[in-house]
């Protein structure tokens, strides 16, 4: 079998080698543009590499086969983190500057969290409540706030998808077929 053109390091480019700042210590590690993750030799922290591309292996079936499944896994959860740190982004630009304490207690919260499969747990954001009733008032109408923009977003995208396909059916019922054109140019 041949090997997958973005698979093969004689066809990469110039920038397919590259460092990144260990986020632990800041020490460079090299990357090649297909590895998935190394581990400081500074101080020991996994480091995923952010700009792996394998855009290939989150849509193609032999992504496994191609990049190994150990891989795949990497990436899928390389890409969880970029989407919850995205929406940790989203979070606090949502914070007004004079909220400062909801800013800090969104970020304790999510560095407390040592999951990948939501922002933080809201059981802990609860936990707030007894002590500081504003401050959990303050923070859970910025996160509900937060989170019906995002359901917003979310639905959007839904409805755009669905146009596009719909767009595309309609577009393929159009177009006759090579053996119906063919028959038409014939007569």
């Amino acid at each position: 079998m041949s090997k997958c053109p973005g698979q093969d390091s004689q066809q990469w480019g110039f920038d397919a080698i590259f460092d990144v700042p260990c986020p632990k210590c800041q020490a460079p590690l090299e990357f090649f543009k297909d590895e998935v993750k190394h581990r400081c030799k500074s101080c020991g922290e996994v480091v995923f590499n952010e700009r792996m591309d394998l855009g290939c292996a989150k849509w193609c079936p032999s992504a496994a086969t191609c990049v190994g499944p150990d891989n795949v896994k990497a990436l899928e959860l390389s890409e969880q983190r970029k989407a919850r740190r995205e929406d940790l982004r989203l979070l606090l630009e949502g914070v007004p500057e004079v909220d400062e304490p909801v800013r800090e207690l969104f970020k304790a919260l999510y560095s407390e969290y040592p999951g990948e499969d939501r922002l933080f747990d809201t059981n802990r954001l609860y936990s707030v409540q007894e002590r500081d009733p504003a401050l959990f008032e303050a923070a859970t109408q910025i996160f509900r706030a937060f989170r019906e923009e995002k359901a917003a977003v979310q639905e959007r995208e839904a409805l755009a998808r669905s146009r596009t396909e719909e767009m595309l059916r309609h577009d393929q019922r159009r177009k006759p077929s090579r053996s119906a054109a063919g028959v038409e140019n014939l007569t």
